[in-house]
């Protein structure tokens, strides 16, 4: 609301929208190719509580419960707005929030299960204690299923596996595995790297950004009745 009486630009920085491997996993699922989704599991993680010179260092704010939360809201937001832009606004949440290898952050992992009104559901594994990954999300549909690998910053840190793919696909009709022939990211960065571009554009052409503070309030909205569902032990509606 605050944005549009002011009457300016405002575009989150969401940087999962403008990664082309999550683009291309939106266009796959908007054309229907792999049918009604029943599940989507996405795991966003990244090592930084097991780095001492971030726990040390001019970047601890991030787990100052007064400045930050946890670790959930720091990095979750991104993921549950992935989320939001794939499969909509969720119905309700299940969630466990909690340390597991770290006792200085109120958190160091989350795991969360969001149900929707299409009865799809999807479970979010967001880590700040992940050394190394490989697989970052799954989507599963009646028709079809999409694999994607070494989207998150453990997942791009070098060295890769042999044969490593960024993103692959299997359908009824092609009931053979894919490469859809995506690069892997070079690095985390890279991943992130085309956030601005689409605010520039926006101010250049007077048009609306891509990604809203409506946007932004339902990924915190998503982070918040997660940590209700934690704390009190019971699935959280949305209201």
């Amino acid at each position: 609301a605050a944005v549009e009486q002011a009457g300016v630009k405002f575009m989150m920085a969401h940087q999962m929208r403008h990664d082309p491997a999550n683009m291309k996993m939106k266009e796959i699922v908007e054309s229907g190719a792999l049918g009604r989704i029943s599940h989507m599991r996405r795991r966003h993680s990244i090592p930084v509580l097991l780095n001492e010179g971030f726990i040390n260092g001019p970047t601890r704010w991030h787990f100052d419960p007064a400045k930050n939360m946890g670790m959930f809201m720091d990095d979750a937001s991104h993921a549950t707005d992935f989320i939001h832009w794939m499969m909509g606004r969720p119905v309700s949440v299940m969630a466990e929030i909690q340390n597991t290898v770290t006792d200085f952050s109120p958190d160091d992992t989350g795991m969360a299960i969001y149900r929707f009104a299409s009865g799809a559901m999807v479970s979010l594994l967001n880590s700040s204690v992940t050394l190394a990954g490989e697989n970052t999300c799954e989507i599963y549909g009646d028709q079809g299923v999409l694999i994607q690998n070494h989207d998150d910053s453990p997942s791009t840190t070098p060295p890769l596996p042999p044969g490593a793919t960024l993103l692959k696909m299997r359908t009824r009709q092609q009931p053979e595995w894919r490469d859809l022939g995506l690069p892997i990211p070079e690095s985390h960065g890279a991943r992130i790297a085309g956030v601005p571009k689409p605010f520039i554009e926006c101010l250049q052409h007077d048009t609306e950004p891509p990604v809203t503070a409506h946007d932004g309030r339902v990924a915190v909205e998503m982070v918040l009745n997660a940590y209700q569902s934690a704390r009190e032990g019971r699935r959280v509606l949305f209201a």
